[in-house]
């Protein structure tokens, strides 16, 4: 095989694989595979135009990054802007930020109030951006029947906006209003897409706070079985969950 000719198809592959894994991660649709097996380097593109870079736009990832910077050198920084722009413009995006601001430090109800006050205009509730903060933020407030009829409108609004990440937190918003059934239900549902071990570690749980602790330490060994041989960075990024699991084992 000519040497040109393999590096070519290294490449290739690599970007597949890359593309691929990213598909997966993130909870698009597995469909985007095809393309971007089947069609390069269009699929390529395609996939990078209409849902990595519109992704980063929409879920405002560079201006996190900065946030983040800002914050390491002066620790509520971002916040005390955030909460001048709101106090002097009063925008939609104003409240979003500053509630994401506080999401970030542990100011749950103060979240609720401001993605509740960003959707009180005519176009608020099919919004998708401020539905999925708004569920999440009463999720983590502790308020499951909340959190559950926001996802229930984000759903409504557009399904696509319902992934991965959406449907574990709806999942959970079910366990705090003790839907254990039907909380089950949805885990079982999402745990074969759902990009890492979070979703597991938290169905290992609830079935051990149901008292089903063999399925639960099945659940965990999954887990700790799944890590081995993985690469690092997937490794680093489920630690925490897996951490979880074998402190569950241990016990």
């Amino acid at each position: 095989m000519p040497i040109g000719f393999s590096f070519g198809t290294l490449v290739v592959l690599l970007v597949d694989f890359a593309l691929s894994a990213h598909v997966m991660r993130s909870g698009r649709s597995y469909l985007w595979i095809l393309p971007i097996v089947l069609f390069p380097p269009l699929g390529w593109i395609a996939y990078v135009v209409y849902v990595v870079l519109t992704g980063a736009v929409s879920s405002d990832r560079a201006r996190r990054f900065a946030d983040d910077i800002v914050n390491t050198v002066d620790p509520g920084r971002a916040y005390r802007e955030k909460k001048r722009d709101v106090e002097r413009v009063g925008s939609v995006d104003s409240k979003r930020a500053l509630a994401e601001e506080c999401i970030r430090r542990g100011l749950f109800q103060d979240a609720v109030e401001l993605y509740e006050s960003a959707m009180a205009g005519p176009l608020g509730a099919q919004d998708t951006a401020l539905l999925s903060g708004l569920a999440r933020a009463k999720l983590l407030a502790g308020d499951g029947a909340g959190a559950e009829a926001a996802f229930d409108m984000l759903k409504q609004a557009d399904p696509a906006a319902f992934n991965a990440d959406a449907e574990l937190d709806y999942a959970r918003s079910l366990a705090l209003q003790g839907k254990t059934e039907a909380a089950l239900a949805q885990y079982e549902k999402i745990l074969p897409k759902y990009p890492g071990e979070e979703a597991r570690c938290r169905y290992g749980m609830l079935l051990k706070t149901l008292g089903q602790e063999d399925r639960a330490r099945r659940v965990f060994r999954e887990i700790v079985e799944s890590v081995k041989g993985a690469p690092s960075y997937y490794r680093r990024r489920q630690r925490e969950w897996v951490t979880i699991a074998r402190r569950n084992l241990a016990g």
